[in-house]
């Protein structure tokens, strides 16, 4: 169902669900970090209509922790170089904070 098409040499290192708010929309998928991208694949309300937002890691210019109701520890805010603004709601948002500033250093 949360499919996507994978590149060459290109390895999938974190997956798992996650809520995506961007663009005034909320979305219900995964989201997967490889080591070329951070990929989401999911739906708005029609699971007939899929949505897949895909940032290059070389375009993020900052990942950031982030909380829901300024109490709940799991929001990852990035940020890329078109000044794009994305929230994902995950769980284990430090391990994915870890895991993709890791891959960022390795650029």
């Amino acid at each position: 169902m949360y499919r996507f098409p994978i590149q060459e040499r290109e390895n999938i290192l974190k997956k798992d669900h996650a809520n995506l708010y961007c663009d005034g929309e909320a979305y219900t998928g995964a989201i997967y970090l490889t080591n070329e991208r951070l990929v989401f694949v999911g739906y708005l309300m029609d699971i007939n209509s899929k949505y897949m937002e895909e940032v290059p890691l070389a375009h993020i210019s900052e990942a950031k922790p982030g909380k829901t109701f300024f109490v709940i520890p799991n929001v990852l805010n990035i940020s890329t170089i078109k000044n794009r603004k994305l929230k994902f709601i995950v769980n284990g948002r430090d391990q994915w904070l870890t895991e993709l500033n890791h891959q960022l250093e390795n650029l």
